[in-house]
């Protein structure tokens, strides 16, 4: 079982340093964002945003996200460079930029040339119906930085700009988001807010408050004339309270989380380990594990290959079948060149299948026989080559293969050497498995997200149920022996190797999934090695070596049995709700 779970830990931590390598391979990074937030006479805001990138690699786009959330209408969109403008065309050529807009947000997007460099793009837009104005207090709550963003940032600073000059002691502020980390700096003219080392996680959110007089009143609207500065200060130590209550419950559902999901592991290891206990360990024989090429009996290379591949039937046992059957004189097979293309390289050979006419042995399979028959049958057809012969994406052999896979299947199965209550382990692990997955998603949904993990750990016990087959006695003395020729094949070139059964382990290394290396290891000590494979006639001075025909062979089948599907705008600003929430990225 620890082999299993090596395997499948080895698998992941190549795609993660695969993952990791890729993703370093081009990237950029937002160091430094300044908005300019100009609070207008008549009511409407100008916001300016300066967004530095720093490109590692070649980008060609950004763009910038903004909900339509808070406000009336937006308009007079502008990006540029410096002195430079962006022109708002829908072509995606560089210097251009284009606007999408959804039920959602609004999505700018605009197109340059950047290799290995620090750029600043300014996005600058008028927004109507975002401000709050009460009689004597008015109220702009934004959000300048969505939770969601792509990039954190070093370096954030704000400045919210009024109309008019007026005391500091009347601008009041709140910053909701970020808790720590934000200063704020009050002047005649307005706000001035800094921070730095910004998650991309972290939202910025701020509500000002300032005097409705920095406005003009022969212009802007009352838009709520029960605004007042207590009820945003209430409506603060409200929120605050809400936030308060809020991380109390979240503190109590984490700890509850933990425990539940501590219980959900331990039921699910401890069923797991119980269940393997009884129907999954190995039975103990009395047999020594010693390497040897003596082949430790007679079982047909599919057989064996069933053995040994978890139960399945590939295209790989299809091959080493039909290359046993011409071992024995069924077939020959012969190296041509593929005048479709006539280049005359070593990959494009075909190896061609013909019949001798022989006729069928009594101790023929019933499986060996339907391969002699379907062979026999498409040759018949005009389809010499193996991969006319084996095209599993066709009707006709894909049916065949199907049909066969059962008939091999059935015969391995009769050998006794599956130890069928085993299966019993499997039904009552999924069951348990099934369950405790069932409560760890309900207790996910009502507690905390830390129970994930112990959904993940569920999954993984439900996944391992497979390996709680084993097989019986007779079973595991059969599987051992072949290890053990199989391990010998390996290390070929350790032992000395008749040339009257190179043929046949040849068809077993095939069949055993050995390597090209490995069976190249098995001919190295066999310089006529190509004399004991009578039955593949190869063209004169052709370069190809038994591994080489064995790799093309495996993959052949491999492709052939893979694509073989059997086989396997907005409402206007409202008091005490932020609006904005800009994102984005660049590409």
């Amino acid at each position: 079982m620890m082999r299993y779970i090596l395997g499948i830990f080895g698998l992941f931590v190549i795609f993660t340093l695969s993952s990791t390598s890729l993703s370093h391979a081009k990237e950029y990074t937002i160091p430094e964002i300044r908005v300019e937030v100009q609070i207008n006479a008549d009511g409407s805001i100008r916001i300016t945003e300066h967004r530095t990138y720093h490109f590692d690699g070649d980008y060609s786009w950004a763009n910038y996200r903004l909900p339509k959330k808070n406000f009336h209408n937006i308009n007079d969109i502008r990006i540029s460079e410096g002195n430079s403008y962006y022109l708002n065309k829908n072509t995606e050529e560089i210097g251009t930029f284009l606007v999408e807009e959804s039920d959602e947000a609004i999505n700018l997007k605009w197109f340059y040339s950047a290799i290995d460099e620090e750029r600043v793009f300014t996005i600058s837009y008028t927004l109507e119906g975002a401000l709050i104005t009460g009689p004597s207090w008015s109220e702009f709550f934004w959000i300048y930085a969505s939770s969601d963003r792509e990039k954190s940032t070093d370096t954030f600073h704000l400045d919210v700009i009024l109309p008019q000059q007026t005391l500091p002691d009347s601008l009041h502020y709140w910053i909701r988001e970020p808790e720590t980390g934000f200063e704020a700096q009050l002047n005649n003219q307005g706000y001035s807010f800094s921070g730095t080392d910004i998650s991309r996680h972290q939202r910025i959110q701020i509500r000002t408050v300032f005097p409705t007089s920095v406005l003009d009143k022969d212009i802007i609207n009352i838009t709520n004339p029960g605004y007042s500065l207590s009820w945003a200060r209430q409506d603060e130590i409200n929120y605050q309270q809400e936030r308060e209550a809020k991380a109390e419950r979240e503190a109590y559902l984490f700890q509850l989380g933990i425990k539940l999901a501590i219980v959900i592991v331990g039921l699910s290891l401890l069923a797991f380990i119980l269940i393997y206990r009884k129907y999954g360990v190995r039975h103990t024989i009395n047999l020594r594990d010693r390497d040897s090429l003596l082949i430790p009996g007679n079982l047909k290379p599919a057989v064996v290959g069933w053995l040994f591949s978890g139960h399945a039937i590939t295209g790989t046992h299809v091959m080493a079948t039909l290359l046993d059957l011409a071992r024995k004189g069924y077939f020959t097979i012969t190296e041509n060149e593929d005048t479709d293309n006539g280049r005359g390289s070593e990959d494009d050979h075909v190896f061609e299948v013909s019949a001798t006419g022989k006729t069928q042995e009594i101790s023929l399979k019933g499986w060996e026989v339907s391969m002699i028959s379907y062979v026999n049958e498409r040759i018949a057809e005009g389809n010499n080559s193996l991969q006319e012969i084996f095209k599993f994406s066709e009707s006709k052999p894909r049916k065949w293969f199907s049909k066969w896979k059962k008939e091999v299947t059935a015969y391995c199965k009769a050998k006794g050497w599956i130890d069928r209550t085993s299966y019993k382990g499997i039904y009552w692990n999924i069951s348990i498995q099934l369950f405790l997955l069932a409560v760890s998603i309900a207790t996910l949904i009502f507690t905390h997200e830390i129970v994930l993990g112990a959904s993940i750990f569920t999954v993984l016990c439900l996944a391992f149920s497979f390996v709680i087959v084993r097989r019986t006695p007779k079973g595991e003395e059969v599987f051992r022996k072949w290890m053990s020729y199989r391990d010998a094949l390996k290390t070929a070139a350790d032992h000395s190797v008749p040339d009257d059964l190179l043929g046949k382990h040849y068809i077993y290394s095939i069949a055993l999934g050995l390597s090209k290396q490995n069976i190249e290891q098995l001919f190295k000590a066999n310089p006529e090695a190509l004399h004991a494979l009578y039955w593949i006639i190869l063209l004169p001075n052709s370069t190809n070596t038994p591994a080489h025909i064995a790799s093309s062979m495996s993959t052949l089948s491999a492709s052939g049995t893979t694509s073989f599907g059997g086989t396997g705008g907005a409402g206007g600003a409202t008091p005490g709700v932020a609006g904005g929430g800009a994102s984005g990225g660049a590409g």
